[in-house]
C-alpha cells in the first residue's frame, strides 16, 4: 500500500497545507484504502480498529505527511542559508 497508493496520493504533499478538514479527508481516504485491501465493503459496519487489526496495520499517513513536511522545510531553509554563504563567497 505504501509503495504503490501512497506515492501518488502524496505527492507533493509536503507543501500542502493542512486544516483539520482536510486531515480527517486523508485519515478517511486511508481507512478507506485499508477496507479496499481487506475487501470490506463500507456497509459491513466493521469499526476502523477492526480493520486495522485484519490487516495489521495502523494509521500512518499523516505523520507520514508532517514527517515529509519536517524534512522538505529543513532542506529548503538549509539550501537558502548556502545560497547566502555562496552568494557572500564563504
Amino acid at each position: 500500500m505504501k509503495c504503490y497508493i501512497w506515492s501518488i496520493a502524496l505527492y507533493g504533499a509536503e507543501t500542502w497545507t493542512l486544516r483539520k478538514v482536510d486531515q480527517e479527508y486523508i485519515e478517511s481516504f486511508e481507512m478507506w484504502c485499508w477496507r479496499g485491501m481487506e475487501k470490506i465493503c463500507l456497509t459491513d459496519l466493521v469499526k476502523n480498529e477492526e480493520v486495522l487489526h485484519r490487516a495489521k496495520g495502523e494509521r500512518s499517513i499523516l505523520r507520514t505527511m508532517k514527517r515529509t513536511k519536517a524534512n522538505w522545510f529543513g532542506h529548503t531553509v538549509h539550501e537558502k542559508c548556502l545560497q547566502k554563504h555562496l552568494l557572500k563567497g564563504r
